[in-house]
């Protein structure tokens, strides 16, 4: 059976709309490797990270848990630090932004799934980033995260997207893997103009690159 065309393209936000790289950001703020592997793993790599991106639980009860022990453990003033900074690195990303544009200007649909706790959405929506899709799904709404199978079917249905046209970009191989289980192609995104050629390969056309 041939393929069907690219009609659609849908986008995760961290790591791809938007900078994610804990690590890289704790290695310019410390220089001492015990502090960056202390904050990734009671931090970023905690089950309270799941639970902020699935709306199960408050940011500020976690933050006061994670900081207490922490301060237990001799982490308290790197801790403190990051809890109030973190978000400063997740910038948007210029060539992406124009990537979306360009496609919905070539009348391709484009929509977002996303990991996403709800204060951070709150942030992008300030910066007027859900403006730039047509629709999408975060997963604090429906308490679900990549890549469980739920979340990309919630998206198909809310979107009335066809999986057989449609390419999911996303910085984690995982997330991919999930989406090709649903019926979609994946890219795996690592900058803006790889994923122009990507997209090109599959047959999206855009004006910029003819």
């Amino acid at each position: 059976m041939a393929e069907k065309s690219v009609k659609s393209i849908i986008f995760d936000f961290g790591g791809v709309v938007v900078d994610y790289d804990p690590e890289r950001y704790l290695r310019g703020l410390f220089d001492d490797g015990a502090v960056i592997e202390y904050v990734m793993e009671h931090l970023f790599e905690s089950a309270y990270w799941r639970m902020f991106d699935e709306d199960r639980f408050p940011r500020d009860e976690a933050d006061a848990v994670i900081l207490r022990e922490a301060r237990r453990d001799g982490f308290g003033p790197q801790m403190e630090l990051v809890q109030a900074r973190w978000t400063e690195h997740m910038r948007t990303k210029p060539e992406t932004v124009e990537l979306i544009k360009d496609l919905r200007a070539a009348g391709y649909g484009v929509y977002y799934l996303t990991n996403m706790p709800r204060d951070m959405w709150e942030v992008f929506t300030a910066r007027g980033l859900p403006d730039l899709f047509m629709g999408g799904v975060a997963s604090f709404e429906l308490g679900l995260t990549k890549p469980r199978p739920a979340i990309y079917r919630e998206l198909l249905r809310r979107c009335s997207l066809d999986p057989g046209t449609c390419v999911f970009l996303d910085d984690m191989p995982r997330n991919i893997a999930g989406a090709e289980r649903a019926g979609l192609r994946g890219i795996v995104f690592t900058d803006a103009a790889s994923a122009r050629a990507e997209l090109s390969k599959l047959g999206v056309e855009l004006r910029g690159d003819r």
